[in-house]
């Protein structure tokens, strides 16, 4: 017979919310490196645009070390092309296309850890947690910045980037069972933000302007990891080791507290 007081604990189910920011989605690597290096890994992931294309790579099984690879030879080729005149100015189709090869064509129920991409139907102004069917096409949504790319269509539907509505998704993270929910924001406040050189820059910094004033959900996650990445640019594929160090540096700052938390 095993008494009340000698019943195990239950461990609390762990999620991880990852917000977009363009190519500032490789600090999302350096968290994951540290919380991986403690034998933290996550139940359950949400992410909203780069850190959806993080969280489904991620949550597919690919080592850490590969995605790591892949972050550092990635570029702006291999996930977009200009459009034709239409409703942006790229589009993100080629995105949908490699991580389809880099997860081997998975659909949502076929990943090792449960993973959702939120994206926003601009038709009814409504945020949209896809969790079903093909991954590729729900990351490609999670990822079509207003403007920048053309957004993409899904039966009635006229889907973009989930940042508009929900840039750090912890709500959806809590629906999907999670007990303790840690958030990386990667939209840092930052007191002046460099020049915009191109329409890429331009609209992310109108981008990022919208989300620091909308409403986030961040401040309800469990623990907020936010790297000091506030001035990196948002397009520029050659500070991905850098941008992975700062995601790694703010983890660090944070890990005492979510070890403690979790009983560790």
């Amino acid at each position: 017979m095993r008494w009340p007081w000698q019943r195990k604990k239950r461990s609390l189910r762990i999620g991880l919310a990852l917000s977009g920011g363009a190519v500032r989605g490789a600090a999302h690597l350096g968290v994951l490196e540290v919380l991986e290096r403690e034998g933290i890994r996550p139940d359950c992931v949400a992410g909203a645009s780069a850190g959806s294309m993080v969280g489904a790579v991620y949550c597919a099984g690919i080592p850490l070390a590969d995605i790591k690879r892949l972050a550092l030879r990635l570029q702006w080729s291999d996930v977009s092309h200009i459009a034709r005149p239409g409703l942006g100015f790229f589009d993100n189709r080629p995105l949908e296309d490699y991580v389809d090869r880099v997860i081997g064509g998975r659909c949502f129920e076929e990943l090792p850890i449960p993973f959702a991409a939120v994206a926003v139907d601009v038709m009814s102004g409504e945020l949209i947690v896809l969790n079903e069917g093909p991954v590729a096409p729900a990351v490609r949504a999670s990822c079509a910045l207003p403007i920048v790319f053309t957004p993409v269509p899904r039966g009635d539907q006229l889907l973009v980037d989930g940042g508009v509505l929900n840039n750090v998704p912890v709500s959806v993270v809590r629906a999907m069972g999670a007990d303790y929910v840690i958030a990386v924001d990667l939209v840092p406040p930052v007191e002046r933000p460099a020049q915009p050189q191109t329409v890429f820059d331009l609209g992310v910094l109108v981008f990022s302007t919208l989300l620091r004033s909308a409403y986030s959900e961040a401040h309800t996650a469990d623990c907020l990891i936010m790297p000091d990445i506030g001035h990196f640019s948002w397009a520029d594929f050659s500070q991905t080791l850098d941008l992975i160090a700062r995601g790694r540096e703010a983890a660090e700052s944070k890990i005492e507290q979510i070890k403690r938390d979790l009983g560790r």
